[in-house]
């Protein structure tokens, strides 16, 4: 008797562990349930925020592409009026040329007055160095003007570049739905 009453005592032992282990499995359960629910509405809403930022990267980036095209359209504009200014400046300095070789015959015409030929003479001497200076000046012209079509050509190859880039961009978004769709699959709200 003694012996039926440690084989019921033993699975009463039995029956309450494996009553414990049952209850202990469905609180594991409960657990990764509310892990997967918790989990899932993290990436949701990191997926919107990145949606978001892409969205927010995109607009920017299509403005900054915009404005560097008319930065680009008004560079092209002031090359072709530095061009023209180029040869303005040439024909002034040329002008200038003739002038001071006009006011030297007309400085060895007035040699006989003695006050007019020492302002004459200093008329020559700021004559002929505005027209170096003016010579200069076009010169450094010459100069922007190869740097501002150079700057032009670079503004091309950046408003490419934000292109290329928006291009990669949108890119990104169609890769973020896709990864995204393996989510719309789960039940968890």
């Amino acid at each position: 008797m003694e012996n039926n009453n440690n084989q019921k005592e033993m699975l009463q032992i039995v029956e309450r562990s494996l009553d414990d282990f049952r209850k202990g499995m469905e609180y594991r359960e409960q657990l990764s349930i509310r892990i997967g629910r918790r989990t899932t509405q993290i990436i949701r809403f990191g997926m919107m925020g990145m949606s978001i930022l892409g969205l927010a990267l995109f607009y920017l980036i299509f403005i900054l592409t915009k404005d560097f095209s008319d930065i680009r359209k008004h560079m092209t504009e002031m090359s072709g009026s530095m061009s023209h200014m180029e040869e303005d400046f040439s024909t002034v300095a040329n002008r200038i040329t003739r002038v001071h070789e006009t006011m030297l015959v007309l400085n060895e015409n007035i040699m006989v007055m003695p006050a007019m030929n020492g302002s004459v003479g200093n008329m020559d001497t700021s004559l002929g160095v505005l027209s170096s200076d003016l010579r200069a000046v076009v010169e450094q012209i010459q100069y922007m003007n190869g740097n501002v079509t150079s700057m032009a050509g670079n503004m091309q190859l950046l408003n490419n570049q934000f292109m290329d880039m928006n291009r990669n961009v949108g890119n990104m978004s169609g890769n973020m739905h896709q990864m995204a769709k393996p989510m719309k699959l789960f039940p968890f709200q």
